[in-house]
């Protein structure tokens, strides 16, 4: 198995369980991979090499006296280092927590242990999670495998930039406003963002270790990956009510397994708000459209739901987000902030319930990932170029990201094509809260015409 490193999980987990691999020879050729290309990458940060041996020689033994340890029995993952990992350094790339070592799991990575997942280790991240670009001040930059002169994004930089280059087969990430989906358009892979309060996000930082818990919406822990199918897989594992989160709750996730491509409605848009997306991503979705037209689907252009404002849209998410994460307003007394922050999830609420009632007539809404695919690497705040025209950092990269966040809705990002210089171009899948796995099996039809994952150019 030459290719042995950009198998998928699930068939890794079945050449395993079958024998025709052995646990060890995966982990042995995952080392090898990252220390040839991980250099230059900078994708993970701390690396668990002789304890992932360890464990694999355990899952080979286990195997050949019968036991089977669960559906990722042997197989190498990665864990964003902004979720603990116990007996294993997480620091969310912030200086105070540097040498920081969990006693304790996050409840993800709990789950994928005792599915019989090995982890490799954990990969960079911005500091606190908190940009669209991944320049750790512990750990430096992280590069796009696809121009290492270009950004993977921000926060799940790292698991993105290791999954494209073979480094990692599965990534648990979090997007609390594009963080697994931006990273996974910039680098040519798959990501799922979660409905919100479908998986835990219990032993994720920015919440500091023995800290209360603030951030309450918005946030969610989903996976990347290189196939539908794996974030299928993984969902099925991380999903459902935590003891030591209440919020998380169970959702329906039943599936129609006979539908066809044919069988589902598709809105699509261009784009929505004030920032528009290259032309060439335009082109994308347009073509994307005009295929599955052809192909005899419904599809209809709808750039936005009815009474949604992208600026009021963008006021009312950050209302939230700076409540929630502590992010001082000096002009405005405590009081006002609170006031601010209860009309904020009113509107939310209001915003949510037009979002589930347009997309009660379509099963999935097909729309940009990010205006533009990567971008070289720059200071944070310094403008975006869309086709010749700058507009701001922030507000340009999240600008079809984070109003999912705001409406909790789940969203898949798929590879679709490259940009005139080589670079991925995604689309966004969304669906209505609570779709996850209907929206995963859309998404795998999908991909009769998206196409599948393409290694970069030197991997």
């Amino acid at each position: 198995m030459n290719d042995l490193v950009f198998l998928t999980a699930h068939q890794l987990a079945k050449a395993i369980r079958d024998r025709q691999v052995s646990s060890k020879e995966v982990i042995e050729a995952y080392l090898s991979q990252i220390a040839q290309h991980n250099p230059r990458l900078n994708a993970i940060v701390t690396l668990d090499a002789e304890n992932a041996i360890a464990q694999s020689k355990a899952a080979d033994q286990a195997l050949a006296q019968g036991e089977n340890w669960g559906v990722l029995h042997g197989v190498p993952i990665t864990i964003k280092d902004t979720l603990e990992t116990k007996g294993l350094r997480t620091t969310s790339s912030y200086q105070p927590l540097a040498n920081y070592v969990p006693k304790q799991d996050a409840t993800v990575v709990a789950r994928l242990r005792a599915a019989g997942a090995i982890i490799l280790g954990k990969t960079n991240t911005p500091q606190l999670a908190d940009n669209f670009q991944t320049n750790s001040p512990l750990f430096g930059r992280t590069n796009n495998p696809w121009n290492h002169e270009c950004t993977p994004g921000g926060s799940t930089g790292g698991g993105a930039s290791a999954i494209a280059a073979g480094l990692s087969l599965l990534e648990i990430g979090s997007d609390i406003g594009g963080s697994i989906r931006v990273p996974s358009h910039f680098c040519g892979i798959f990501g799922l963002k979660p409905t919100e309060d479908l998986v835990s996000i219990f032993g994720h930082i920015p919440e500091l270790p023995g800290t209360p818990k603030t951030i309450r919406h918005l946030q969610t822990i989903g996976p990347l990956a290189r196939c539908v199918e794996d974030l299928q897989l993984c969902l099925s594992l991380i999903q459902d009510p935590d003891p030591r989160q209440s919020e998380v709750m169970p959702i329906s996730t039943q599936v129609n397994p006979v539908a066809t491509l044919q069988s589902y409605r598709y809105a699509w848009t261009e784009g929505f708000g004030q920032i528009p997306a290259t032309a060439e991503t335009k082109a994308a979705l347009e073509k994307l459209a005009s295929s599955l037209a052809d192909l005899g689907c419904c599809v209809e252009q709808h750039n936005q739901p009815p009474n949604f404002d992208s600026n009021a849209i963008r006021d009312t998410y950050l209302k939230i987000y700076n409540f929630e994460l502590g992010l001082s307003q000096p002009d405005l007394t405590q009081t006002q902030q609170q006031q601010r922050y209860l009309t904020a999830l009113i509107e939310r609420d209001i915003l949510i319930a037009n979002m589930e009632d347009f997309l009660s007539n379509w099963d999935a809404w097909l729309c940009p990932v990010v205006p533009v695919p990567a971008f070289t690497h720059r200071q944070p705040g310094e403008p975006i170029e869309v086709d010749g025209h700058e507009f701001s950092y922030l507000r340009t990269i999240g600008a079809y990201t984070t109003i999912f966040n705001l409406t909790g809705n789940p969203a898949v990002v798929l590879p679709f094509t490259q940009s005139q210089e080589g670079l991925p171009i995604g689309v966004q899948v969304v669906g209505r809260r609570g779709s996850d796995m209907k929206l995963l099996e859309i998404a795998e039809k999908l991909t009769q015409v998206t196409g599948f994952f393409q290694r970069p150019p030197g991997y």
